[in-house]
């Protein structure tokens, strides 16, 4: 892995360049990357893809995201009123070509 900087050798589990400082994002399986706005994206969704489209984009779990959402739910009663409000407002993420 190189530094985008610098272009000096980085090893594998390093966070930062030891010659300029610039952070590096190793590219990890099962991270998705962050998105820069927010979309219901059309794969990893269940019902209407608000709690995947608010993990995708702030990079968190998409089940800790969800029973989060059940939890207010259940407990404060107005998260189903808010999980509309938002399936209405997020837009979907527009179609990927191959």
């Amino acid at each position: 892995m190189f530094c985008s900087q610098c272009g000096a050798q980085l090893p594998a589990d390093t966070r930062f360049c030891p010659k300029c400082g610039a952070a590096s994002s190793p590219a990890s399986p099962g991270v998705y990357p962050q998105q820069s706005r927010l979309y219901r994206p059309r794969h990893p969704r269940v019902i209407g893809g608000v709690c995947s489209g608010i993990a995708l984009h702030y990079g968190w779990d998409v089940t800790l995201v969800r029973v989060l959402w059940v939890l207010c739910i259940l407990f404060a009663g107005t998260g189903l009123l808010a999980y509309i409000i938002a399936w209405i407002v997020i837009p979907e993420a527009p179609y990927q070509l191959p």
